[in-house]
């Protein structure tokens, strides 16, 4: 049995999809499952266990120079993927698209989602009716496969690269000796206040001894700088200098993470890490951590889940009202119940 995944994008969701792989070759040992993914997130595809990865450069569409390459990359793609013989692809982001690359793979048959976008159910065999806009996308994604008889895993599948000792070797880290720290969102709105960030890994140094590892794009820097100042040789700043691939690795072993919700957070589901979600204007239900030891903290504020890009009540430029209600101590101590939690459940493995 051959499955193409049409899964290019975003990081968040990409995530998300990463058990697909697992869940296909649990149901059937002897498939092969490939993923047509955007390029800067085909490292984790191949940790979750894509046995070819056919990588889209979208990225080279953004610059009018790298057209060339982009057309090329493309047309590369597209002419290669009908002769494939794949027996089903499955089209986990249901856009136009996505769409057109599950025509082009020529599979015997085809699945995607009823309510997929700019006409993508024209290219679907299966649709598959879900309501994704209540839904958490890694339900949605397994909605798609109760179509090949497969449900919910009672583990779910984690990940980690094979280069996760060299990763850690790299940054002179220790296995469960760090805890990680996402500061940063696409959304001013679910950042946290950064001096709390500072205050829990000061709290977490002297407790447990543990290193903060603070991840972030190149974008981040100024913050992940700002944060590492306030209590300096508590924090590992890591931005802007790693790979998604190396990233998973360093989740795969961290002691715990601190997150809002962003990409980096399903990133870190996927591996298993447990975490300590620190959620604001979005519903926790739809984009929290799924499949992972995780605790989430959201403030009681009434006007939630809002949805705002930025606080509409708090002052600019400030932390959003419903992100500075959660306290460092109501972190740490979350931190705590997830500590025991583990050993409970290491000395009944024992």
């Amino acid at each position: 049995m051959r499955f193409l995944l049409v899964k290019p994008s975003s990081l968040g969701d990409v995530a998300c999809a990463m058990p697909v792989v697992a869940m296909l070759k649990q149901r059937y040992p002897d498939s092969s499952v490939d993923w047509l993914i955007n390029e800067e997130y085909a490292g984790l595809a191949t940790a979750a266990g894509a046995d070819r990865v056919w990588k889209i450069d979208r990225q080279a569409w953004k610059k009018f120079s790298s057209w060339p390459k982009a057309l090329v990359n493309y047309l590369s793609v597209a002419l290669k993927l009908p002769f494939q013989k794949y027996d089903y692809t499955i089209d986990l982001q249901g856009l136009l698209r996505s769409g057109i690359f599950t025509a082009l793979s020529n599979a015997k048959e085809s699945i995607g989602f009823a309510d997929a976008r700019e006409g993508a159910t024209i290219f679907y065999d299966k649709k598959v009716s879900v309501a994704r806009r209540i839904t958490h996308a890694s339900l949605c994604n397994l909605a798609l496969l109760k179509e090949l008889g497969i449900e919910k895993p009672e583990i779910w599948p984690s990940f980690a690269p094979k280069e996760t000792d060299e990763t850690l070797k790299r940054f002179s880290l220790s296995p469960k000796k760090y805890f990680i720290a996402v500061p940063t969102t696409r959304w001013f709105s679910k950042n946290w206040v950064p001096e709390s960030i500072a205050e829990v890994g000061r709290s977490l140094r002297e407790k447990y001894g543990w290193q903060g590892v603070l991840i972030g794009g190149e974008n981040d820097r100024e913050i992940c700088e700002r944060i590492a100042s306030i209590h300096p040789g508590i924090f590992l700043d890591l931005a802007g200098r790693t790979d998604w691939s190396q990233f998973l690795a360093l989740a795969a072993e961290a002691a715990c993470a601190v997150t809002p919700d962003t990409g980096p957070m399903h990133v870190m589901a996927s591996a298993g890490t447990p975490m300590v979600a620190v959620m604001g204007p979005t519903d926790p239900r739809r984009h929290g951590p799924y499949g992972a030891k995780s605790k989430v903290l959201q403030s009681a504020r009434r006007c939630l889940p809002c949805y705002h890009r930025n606080c509409v009540l708090g002052e600019p430029d400030s932390p959003s009202l419903c992100m500075a209600d959660i306290t460092p101590e109501m972190v740490l101590e979350a931190i705590e119940e997830l500590l025991r939690e583990e050993d409970k459940n290491n000395d009944h493995e024992q």
